[in-house]
């Protein structure tokens, strides 16, 4: 409420109260306010009411503010508990794809470093008698097989990596010469002969090479011909074996 109202306001009471005791003793009370200080009082009311009803006004808005700011803040604290949740998913996305991609180079890793130590060294353990056309010679045993790229139960070398490779083959026979092929992919790429020169000797051949291969990629030893009649000498020490090592990857 306006100062002013309210010194005139006190100053009305305090006039009443005067007039009051007066009367009772008899006095004449005093005459009433001049129509001027009434219309200026009445004035001074208006301008109070009309006070009031703006400052209502205001306070209304700051209500409607303040609610609004509420909302708005509600929506803002749920967004922002979305976004941590969203950020705890990311950050295990993050540690999980961490942990596979350390893995990845740990495989890698291995998997160069076995490209470059890539070779195997079999021979034959048992004699192989009368074999037919095209059948495989089986080396069934090892002394170097790095990640078991010759297989001891099929005969059959795989290149696990595209480059290069060195092969040596040994081919130990009696009594008659032997013919056995290098058979790369299904295609014999040499023939070799283990030459007999006389009747109860033995014969033997070697042949070395080189061939370019790439990965998945097929080598073996077959029988060439069906003139093997005291077959393909196997033992300990060996005396048919098959070699072979990467000598350059590309």
């Amino acid at each position: 409420m306006n100062m002013s109202v309210l010194i005139v306001l006190t100053i009305l009471s305090i006039w009443h109260g005067v007039s009051r005791a007066l009367l009772d003793q008899g006095i004449p009370s005093t005459p009433k306010l001049p129509a001027d200080e009434a219309a200026y009082l009445h004035q001074i009311l208006n301008q109070e009411s009309a006070l009031r009803m703006e400052l209502e006004k205001q306070i209304t808005s700051l209500q409607s503010s303040v609610y609004s700011f509420q909302q708005e803040f509600l929506a803002m604290k749920t967004e922002n508990n979305i976004i941590k949740g969203n950020l705890s998913n990311l950050q295990q996305d993050v540690s999980r794809l961490r942990l596979e991609n350390n893995a990845l180079l740990r495989n890698l890793s291995t998997t160069n470093h076995s490209a470059g130590t890539v070779m195997f060294s079999a021979y034959l353990s048992t004699t192989i008698n009368n074999p037919h056309v095209d059948q495989t010679i089986i080396f069934d045993k090892t002394w170097t097989n790095i990640n078991n790229v010759y297989n001891t139960r099929s005969g059959i070398f795989t290149a696990p990596v595209s480059g290069y490779y060195l092969f040596s083959l040994t081919v130990t026979s009696h009594s008659f010469n032997t013919h056995v092929n290098l058979v790369y992919n299904g295609k014999g790429v040499v023939t070799l002969i283990a030459d007999i020169h006389h009747a109860n000797y033995y014969g033997r051949g070697s042949v070395t090479l080189i061939h370019q291969m790439n990965v998945g990629d097929n080598i073996w030893v077959s029988s060439n011909d069906d003139r093997i009649t005291n077959g393909i000498l196997g033992g300990n020490p060996p005396l048919t074996l098959f070699t072979g090592h990467l000598l350059q990857d590309m």
